[in-house]
């Protein structure tokens, strides 16, 4: 089979005895019969069968070059192995460990052990065999973190069903409709109590037993209770459980649908293990140390497998969109970090903030051993936690098509507005301009990735799958950032979100992220508007920290006066928002994300 390989870089090529020195040179060489192929580390050794000959070949890393292209080689070892086989392991090794701590906000606690988790998880998926699914079919399941949706989402990879994770209360009855059809073989739908009204709007009957008929749905055969296979009546038959690969799909995840529509990505096994375990180390949790993350088990960086990977216990809360405000949050989070003694937690900016806002943090556990990010940007003012309430602070970046691919554990005198750190090992990262060429290292440009698990596409979007994913593997993250000398990468925003402003692309990141350092200001978003003269300039929804004013005047002042601290070159007046809108919340998504569609159609309505 005969393979194409870019060549960029000082190569040598012996052929038998007879040696070809060619220096300097920029080419492109057709290969056959590639037993070894690494092309990233710094100096690494290609060796070729090409008719009898063998070919040498010293591949120099672009980023000793100078270029914005970085590989981190695989040094960590991912056992080969399915999530069912890795928590029956655990609930033979340590069958009383608590798996999941569940706590809620009026001071209820409960918790299930690893040997409860398996042995449920496995009578689930006998019980729910007895329906005839075939293998591969999915299963919708509302997104709630309770003991059920642990049972309910192990159970259906034990039994070989694929569980697609959604928040339908959360949704329209039009949106669950078009995603569930635009995925396809969606056969059952496994509810909240919570969800019940928005199935009664396209379900037109369901019997006792599950039975459920939607014209709407096709596909849908049956509609469960999340704890309906508790039922000691219902008989869990004789069937075998089939044998589950890493390679299968363990769960269906969705985007943010933060511009719109959730898209529907597929996850292995063994991907979601290998992510476990760079959470976990990130994390520092050894086994049997707990964790805290109040974050929904259906996003992938609070997924199961973390705790499973660390042999750790986790600590969460039913429902964080129960509570109201960051102030509520924060309370409710210092209070379990201390009753629970938890050496580590992942928590998100905002309550990062809100922390190191008050003047008193009088906690038993702190320091903690880390305190973790991601999923948002991250200002530099967050690291300051080191030494307050946390010996190290992480910061983690990553996408839901294919999972974890940064990470860095920072000093507060050195970590920079955005920085994500260096790719993990195994994942190669470059920076590339409009025309995919690697741009020189500080030079802004789109985030490509590229890494041995490669993104399955979209369900819901195939033609959108093929837009973002080249045929050599790397993945266009729609991320705008650049590569640090030291081969850290900073995110300063998205390319589909960049304005044009006079000619000009300006990041709305950038200057959220200006505003975001003004001491009133405590979350902002920047929509585009379009106007004649310029063809778009900025509409900035602001909210102002609590007992804090400002007046527009002082907001432009601040704009034109602040330096940038990030790649982009300073702002001028050309970039200041046009219009200033204040809001006392910013609508959320299903993982608690900004809602940028909900929001921008509230812009506009006040427009």
């Amino acid at each position: 089979m005969n393979s194409l390989i870019s060549v960029y870089s000082i190569f040598s090529i012996e052929i038998c005895s007879d040696s070809i020195q060619v220096n300097n040179i920029y080419t492109c060489i057709t290969l056959s019969c590639i037993t070894c192929l690494h092309v990233c580390w710094t100096e690494v050794i290609l060796k070729v069968n090409f008719t009898g000959c063998k070919l040498k070949h010293n591949f120099i890393n672009m980023a000793t070059l100078g270029k914005s292209y970085i590989y981190i080689p695989e040094t960590v070892d991912i056992l080969y192995t399915s999530i069912p086989d890795k928590l029956k392991e655990l609930a033979e090794e340590c069958p009383d460990r608590e798996a999941v701590i569940f706590c809620s906000p009026d001071g209820g606690r409960c918790s299930i052990t690893y040997f409860q988790l398996y042995t449920n998880a496995e009578l689930f998926a006998k019980r729910i065999l007895t329906y005839g699914f075939e293998r591969g079919s999915i299963i919708a399941v509302a997104n709630i973190n309770t003991p059920e949706w642990l049972i309910c989402t192990f159970g259906l990879q034990m039994a070989g069903l694929v569980p697609l994770h959604f928040a339908f209360a959360r949704e329209s009855p039009n949106s669950v409709v078009n995603l569930l059809n635009g995925v396809g073989n969606c056969v059952a739908i496994i509810l909240d109590s919570s969800d019940i009204g928005v199935f009664k709007q396209f379900i037109e009957t369901m019997d006792t037993n599950g039975k459920a008929i939607s014209t709407k749905i096709p596909s849908l055969q049956n509609v469960f209770p999340m704890n309906a296979f508790n039922d000691e009546q219902i008989p869990s038959g004789q069937c075998n459980l089939p044998y589950i690969t890493a390679d299968d799909i363990c769960g269906i995840f969705l985007t943010s649908g933060s511009s719109g529509l959730a898209k529907a990505v597929p996850m292995t096994h063994m991907r979601m293990i290998e992510m476990g375990v760079h959470w976990g180390k990130l994390l520092d949790v050894q086994p049997g140390e707990k964790f805290f993350n109040d974050k929904p088990f259906s996003w992938q960086g609070s997924y199961p497998s973390i705790w499973l990977a660390t042999k750790g216990s986790r600590v969460t809360v039913t429902d964080i969109f129960a509570m109201k405000s960051v102030e509520e949050i924060n309370d409710f989070t210092l209070r379990v970090l201390e009753s629970e003694s938890c050496v580590s937690a992942f928590l998100l900016t905002p309550c990062i903030s809100d922390l190191l806002s008050r003047k008193e943090l009088s906690v038993r556990v702190f320091p903690l051993r880390v305190i973790c990010t991601a999923g948002l940007p991250v200002d530099s003012f967050c690291a300051n936690v080191i030494g307050r309430t946390a010996t190290k602070f992480a910061v983690a970046y990553g996408c839901t098509e294919i999972g974890f691919m940064c990470s860095t554990v920072v000093n507060s005198n050195e970590y920079e507005n955005y920085e994500v750190g260096q790719p993990l090992p195994g994942t190669e990262i470059k920076i590339v301009d409009e025309n995919e060429h690697i741009v020189q290292k500080g030079t802004t440009g789109e985030i490509y990735v590229r890494l041995r698990y490669r993104f399955l596409g979209y369900l819901n979007a195939k033609q959108k799958a093929e837009q973002c994913c080249d045929k050599t593997g790397w993945y266009k993250t729609d991320d705008v950032g650049y590569v640090k000398p030291d081969n850290s990468v900073v995110v300063t925003g998205r390319k589909s979100d960049m304005m044009i402003i006079g000619g000009a692309l300006v990041s709305p990141s950038y200057i959220e992220g200006v505003l975001k350092t003004h001491p009133s200001v405590a979350n902002v978003y920047i929509c585009p508007v379009h106007d004649k003269q310029t063809f778009q300039l900025g509409c900035a929804a602001i909210i102002l920290k609590k007992d804090k004013t400002v007046t527009v005047e002082e907001l432009v002042n601040f704009l034109t006066k602040e330096k940038g601290k990030y790649a982009e070159s300073f702002l001028g007046n050309l970039h200041v928002p046009k219009t200033f809108l204040f809001f006392e919340s910013f609508p959320k998504t299903h993982s608690g994300k900004l809602d940028r569609k909900a929001l921008k159609d509230e812009i506009k309505k006040r427009l």
